[in-house]
């Protein structure tokens, strides 16, 4: 069966403020998912969430289809997460930390060697497995904090900001470490980011969150066939059916829309025509960016 995470209609409440409002989210096959918003729009929240460290409001959070607050045991038996900066106990060493999270997992004592070395050599820390982790720079917290979250070869991986604070160096050698552990297509990676480029670069499909809500959603694909409409003057109303779209957004007389893979540009402008409105021009478009800040101003 197939990895899976879902949202239900979670709203998320801490006392007067709106964190979460009525946020869906499904994700039913490997990919790696970007969560793309401002500081405070609930990445962070959702993340929570999905990992049981705060609990909905109301709503419903899933993985491999059972309920994350009522079952969390069995839920989250195929999660690895690194959630907020990651902190050890800075008198243990790399290896110690990752020997506790093994043993917190329920590792074979036996297997526990093995996996430290295969989770060292994938996160480039093997020369650091001896040194106390409260001498380890940001940069290497954070890819201690990977290892520690990929003990057991989880098949769902939650990353909160994995390369939030790091330099140009070490942001760069994280992405590539996401980038690797995408490659196998064997597990769902969420991770969420402020940085329209990195999500553009690591992930298969953005989620952008504004205010405890998605804003705009690229569907399973983020390299999808996005194209840009400019009608002659802005139309009250004006909308794309399912059959054609997989979405779209309006900024006066400027749509940027998502076609279905089937559909060609010439049915979107017979579509448009056929309701009696006016288009100057159709171009191909692809700019996260702007997709970005329209969804969010």
């Amino acid at each position: 069966m197939m990895p899976s995470i879902e949202l239900r209609s979670v709203t998320k409440r801490y006392g007067n403020i709106l964190a979460l409002d009525s946020m869906n989210l499904k994700v039913d096959e490997p990919a790696c998912i970007g969560l793309l918003g401002p500081n405070g729009a609930g990445k962070t929240t959702v993340m929570k969430i999905l990992t049981n460290i705060v609990h909905p409001t109301s709503g419903e959070a899933m993985i491999n289809g059972i309920s994350v607050v009522e079952n969390p045991q069995s839920a989250l038996r195929d999660v690895g997460a690194l959630v907020e900066q990651p902190e050890f106990y800075p008198y243990l060493t790399a290896r110690e930390a990752l020997e506790f999270v093994a043993r917190v997992k329920g590792m074979n004592a036996g297997s526990v060697p093995d996996e430290i070395r295969r989770l060292s050599e994938l996160t480039g820390i093997t020369e650091y497995l001896n040194r106390k982790s409260g001498t380890f720079s940001r940069g290497m917290k954070q890819r201690l904090g990977i290892a520690a979250a990929l003990v057991g070869n989880p098949e769902i991986l939650v990353l909160d900001e994995p390369t939030f604070g790091l330099d140009p160096k070490g942001m760069l050698e994280v992405r590539s470490l996401i980038t690797n552990l995408k490659a196998a297509q064997v597990r769902i990676i969420l991770l969420s980011t402020h940085l329209t480029y990195e999500a553009n670069e690591l992930c298969d499909r953005i989620v952008i969150i504004n205010k405890g809500k998605t804003v705009y959603d690229t569907g399973e694909r983020v390299k999808a066939n996005f194209i840009r409409m400019e009608l002659e003057s802005p139309v009250e109303g004006f909308s794309l059916p399912d059959e054609l779209v997989n979405g779209y957004m309006i900024d006066g007389s400027t749509v940027i829309v998502e076609k279905r893979e089937d559909v060609s540009n010439s049915e979107l402008i017979q579509y448009v025509s056929g309701k009696g409105i006016r288009l100057k021009y159709i171009l191909p478009y692809n700019d996260i960016d702007d997709i970005y800040v329209r969804a969010v101003q």
